[in-house]
């Protein structure tokens, strides 16, 4: 299990978050997922949080899903992650 450096923050504070907080969320990602997500790139802007990449399941792409839940409830997210079999 992963423990929280940073408790959840709210909207506001998605939105003036800073790329240690990027590169965090990406980790985070990796951990939830167990890296089984190539290729993984995040990108945020104002209102929504974009995940791409390559996953082997649908359940790794609900896993990563999850992982940006936990830090930004609420948050509107993209997720680009393509299912390849």
């Amino acid at each position: 299990m992963v423990a929280l450096a940073n408790p959840p923050v709210s909207m506001s504070d998605f939105q003036t978050a800073s790329r240690s907080q990027d590169l965090e969320l990406t980790h985070r990602i990796d951990a939830k997922t167990f890296r089984q997500v190539s290729d993984l790139h995040v990108v945020r802007n104002e209102d929504r949080i974009v995940l791409r990449g390559h996953s082997q399941s649908y359940y790794v792409k609900q896993l990563a899903t999850h992982a940006v839940l936990n830090l930004f409830p609420g948050v509107v997210i993209e997720n680009a992650i393509a299912v390849r079999r």
